[in-house]
């Protein structure tokens, strides 16, 4: 059982080393549609992938992520 637990933490650690990579392109996609106006959307989007990508590298857990 053991060897089955430890194949299922690696895979999870292998999954969000994806998903942080994921999310690292989106923030620099998304820094090139900021504009000086009108884009505090995607200042807010940058800012909550940001949060997610911190939890992710093991900061810890606030709300919305608790």
């Amino acid at each position: 059982m053991k060897n089955q637990e430890k194949a299922t933490k690696n895979k999870s650690l292998i999954n969000d080393i994806v998903r942080i990579s994921v999310l690292e392109e989106e923030v620099e996609y998304y820094t090139t549609l900021l504009q000086p106006h009108d884009t505090g959307h995607i200042h807010t989007a940058i800012s909550f992938i940001k949060d997610r990508i911190r939890i992710l590298k093991g900061g810890k857990k606030e709300w919305p992520f608790e």
